[in-house]
């Protein structure tokens, strides 16, 4: 067997864990799954005197679902509107339900804009998870990992270049090894094999008994010898970042890069945003810097959609990497 020293790198929602679990939380698809069966009422409305008077709108709620037969709970976070706007999608989502509700409570986050000279003269976006801090936070710092490092039995010739393993595992029993998934993998099957029998080896011992499963992710990345760490450039501005993703400047373009507005003035600007390079491999993850603000949900959905323009090698050695965005106040308008 030959032991190879592994950088680790970790991932995760904006969320830093101790630096000896060396893990990161994982984003519970459940929230987002429940949010696709939501049920809408009746047709929201451009209240009359608004539209006649070409007057635009903006209102932002969060929504929290605690029952499948119940309207949410909401919370005006953000408003740029009429009275009248802000009753008719009170009423509008009075009607919303989750029936498929049938875990814990879901806070959402759903923005509504009013646009009396668009084809579409009323858009809202997705219905966005509000995420919560659970458990699975706390028990990773008593993760129980092998006291000797990761050994492997393949040859090291496929060290001429960088290469990562991405792992997501959980645990149902605290004296039971988890269930190991491999989520990304550019080394060779036998070296994603080692380190899925590694981390097979992780425990998780104040994980109560019937406790609903905690999922982490592990990112391992192996350079050839003497290949440093390649790493993002100190905080950069937004308008920077983005003259680097992929098809912004293309005619056709991205959907995830047209018929964009945000407003930053409403997100308690200025604000600096932690982003960490997935695609197109896997997900991106976006964080708030500092204390969070649910009025930026939609803008940290968008810019987890995007994908930097880069060759695969650049990809290899700078994914897992958080870059740090600098957000001024003002707007951003992509009209497409």
């Amino acid at each position: 067997m030959r032991r190879i020293a592994a950088l680790c790198a970790f991932i995760g929602a904006g969320l830093l864990l101790p630096a000896q679990a060396q893990v990161a939380v994982l984003a519970s698809p459940e929230a987002e799954q429940t949010l696709a069966c939501l049920k809408r009422g009746g047709e929201l409305r451009y209240p009359a005197e608004a539209l006649e008077a070409r007057t635009p709108g903006t209102v932002r709620f969060s929504l929290h679902f605690t029952a499948p037969d119940q309207p949410p709970e909401a919370t005006l976070l953000y408003r740029a509107a009429t009275d009248a706007m802000v009753e008719e999608v009170e009423r509008h989502i009075r009607d919303f339900r989750l029936p498929c509700l049938a875990g814990p409570p879901v806070t959402a986050v759903q923005e509504f804009a009013f646009r009396p000279r668009a084809t579409d003269p009323i858009t809202w976006t997705p219905l966005r998870p509000s995420p919560g801090l659970d458990d699975t936070a706390r028990r990773a710092s008593c993760l129980v990992t092998p006291k000797e490092g990761l050994e492997y039995s393949g040859g090291a010739t496929w060290l001429s270049e960088t290469v990562n393993v991405f792992v997501d595992f959980g645990f149902t029993a605290p004296d039971a090894p988890p269930t190991v998934k491999l989520a990304y993998s550019s080394a060779s099957k036998g070296q994603a094999r080692d380190v899925m029998d590694y981390v097979a080896r992780y425990r998780m011992p104040c994980l109560p008994a019937g406790a609903k499963p905690s999922w982490l992710r592990q990112h391992f990345q192996f350079r050839p010898h003497g290949v440093a760490k390649r790493v993002f450039k100190d905080a950069i501005p937004l308008t920077a970042f983005l003259s680097n993703v992929k098809g912004l400047r293309e005619e056709a373009g991205n959907n995830l890069l047209r018929r964009v507005n945000f407003d930053f003035n409403s997100m308690s600007c200025p604000f600096q945003v932690a982003w960490t390079l997935g695609r197109p491999k896997l997900d991106n993850q976006v964080g708030q810097v500092g204390k969070p603000d649910p009025n930026r949900t939609e803008f940290l959905a968008w810019l987890g959609g995007l994908e930097l323009e880069m060759k695969e090698r650049t990809f290899e050695q700078l994914v897992g990497q958080t870059l740090i965005i600098n957000v001024s106040c003002g707007t951003l308008d992509l009209p497409g």
